[in-house]
């Protein structure tokens, strides 16, 4: 019987982190186009916990894909050391997209 070579899991999981990091791009550039457009308050925010809940899943899903990069084995080590770069510059992004989020969430508590 053959070992499975876990490529299905890091496709998967590639898949999906890529999705999340996407998503959560398109709901801040929707963020900003509605600041522009004058959206409402209200959708606004609702807007900033849909960014905030987004960013959460990718960086749960951004790690766990980090840990089946390295314990597959998969791929030479210059491929996947780009893999982990890149996952984990989105990290960086999104956990500082996430804070200034939770800044202007309680900004605009105050002001609904």
């Amino acid at each position: 019987m053959k070992k499975p070579d876990g490529k299905l899991l890091v496709s998967v999981a590639g898949r999906i982190t890529v999705f999340l990091y996407l998503f959560s791009v398109l709901i801040l550039l929707l963020y900003i186009q509605g600041n522009f457009q004058d959206f409402l308050d209200a959708s606004l925010s609702g807007l900033l916990t849909a960014y905030k809940y987004t960013a959460l899943m990718f960086i749960s899903t951004a790690l766990s894909y980090i840990f089946i990069l390295i314990f597959s084995g998969r791929g030479s080590s210059r491929s996947v050391g780009i893999r982990i770069f890149l996952t984990a510059a989105g990290i960086t992004l999104s956990a500082a997209g996430f804070f200034i989020t939770a800044i202007l969430s309680t900004a605009f508590q105050a002001v609904l």
